[in-house]
């Protein structure tokens, strides 16, 4: 799944805390930008890197809503259910969006174009009803009109191979991190 440099790199994360354990985060983040999402070798490799077990693991992912354990489409679509945007009108964006994939939520949209997931506060109260993105591109006040128009483009968009949904690439800032 890594190369030996990624290997190398994970491991010295790792040993940069005074417990394995913490470096956890990391390295499963590090196997999700490696595949889009993390398997049962990554569960592997990650529990070989810092002790941690499978259920251990597994609570981690369960509690970190960026960390998946499914594949995800191209793009990840987060809509805001928070008190803001629910008096908004978020749960008709988002049985929207649950029509417009033909899908139920979670699940990858017919065409792979989009997961979509409701999200607890996004913080994007003032332009409620609102989603994120891809963990980067906020979408504002949204309507059941807007949500249709926004997917169609989203299956619209060529596949890009380098994307695997997560908005980051761990793996890619070696070099670039504080080893004190």
């Amino acid at each position: 799944m890594f190369t030996p440099d990624e290997l190398t790199h994970l491991k010295q994360h790792v040993n940069h805390y005074p417990e394995p354990r913490a470096g956890a985060i990391y390295c499963l983040y590090a196997v999700q930008d490696k595949v889009g999402h993390i398997n049962d070798k990554g569960i592997e490799i990650v529990t070989e890197l810092t002790g941690l077990s499978k259920t251990q693991q597994e609570e981690l992912i369960s509690f970190y809503t960026l960390l998946r354990r499914r594949p995800i489409g191209r793009n990840v679509l987060r809509i805001c259910d928070s008190i803001s945007c629910h008096v908004m009108g978020s749960k008709a964006i988002l049985d929207a969006a649950i029509k417009q994939t033909g899908v139920p939520i979670g699940e990858i949209s017919k065409d792979g174009s989009v997961t979509v997931l409701p999200s607890i506060c996004l913080g994007l109260c003032n332009k409620a009803p609102a989603a994120l993105l891809n963990e980067m591109d906020e979408v504002e006040n949204l309507n059941v009109h807007s949500i249709n128009e926004y997917l169609n483009k989203l299956s619209e968009k060529p596949h890009d191979l380098n994307n695997k949904g997560s908005g980051s690439n761990i793996i890619a800032t070696s070099g670039r991190e504080n080893n004190s």
